[in-house]
């Protein structure tokens, strides 16, 4: 999904530094203080969601593209007086990982990324290999990752990548509409996809014990 400059994006920006950070903004330490991980946050539903189901805990959404980013942020501003516990950052995903202390993460959740299809891109899936293994050691020994898509070519690679790595126990579940995942909140595209009868595909992992 394509998105184009929003004319009111500086101005939601700058009024709502509260709940949201550019990168040149953000203060290292501030990851430490999240437990919960969105990678890719898209238009903010699916963390504003689950922050809402669960103020006990905190969760940092991170976005790369900016319109995305700042139609989160200005949801956000609208829920922002009853829930204190997100934040929302423009960024390559990159750039945060070496501010996440080893095994910080409670959950990780990856919510219908970017395929990447061609052979050259491969490389730049938020489930290869290399980022797996990222994952890992992010991850507390307890933790869980969750990774959704409707593309089932990438789900496959996706299901090999982890396979490949061996460090995570995992579960997979089709079609998505199974009764035992629906404590997870919709995001934007789910609503749509589901609305066209397309099927969810959804990975569930744990580290591996030692």
């Amino acid at each position: 999904m394509r998105l184009r400059h929003r004319k009111w994006a500086d101005e939601v920006l700058n009024e709502n530094k509260d709940i949201s950070r550019i990168l040149s903004d953000f203060v290292p330490e501030e990851v430490k203080k999240f437990p919960n991980l969105e990678i890719g946050s898209g238009c903010g539903g699916f963390i504003l969601a689950l922050s809402a189901l669960h103020p006990e805990s905190r969760y940092l959404g991170v976005e790369i593209n900016r319109n995305a980013f700042a139609l989160a942020v200005k949801k956000g501003a609208e829920v922002k007086d009853k829930q204190k516990n997100f934040l929302l950052l423009n960024a390559p995903i990159e750039r945060i990982f070496p501010l996440v202390e080893d095994h910080q993460l409670t959950n990780i959740y990856i919510n219908f990324p970017d395929p990447w299809p061609k052979k050259k891109q491969k490389h730049r899936r938020l489930s290869y290999p290399t980022m797996l293994k990222e994952y890992i050691r992010l991850l507390k020994e307890d933790g869980t990752l969750y990774f959704r898509t409707d593309n089932s070519d990438l789900f496959a690679d996706t299901v090999e990548y982890f396979k490949e790595v061996n460090l995570f126990e995992f579960e997979v579940i089709e079609p998505f509409y199974s009764e035992k995942v629906d404590y997870l909140p919709k995001t934007e595209y789910e609503t749509k996809f589901r609305e066209k009868g397309v099927d969810i595909h959804l990975l569930i992992a744990h580290p591996k014990k030692k």
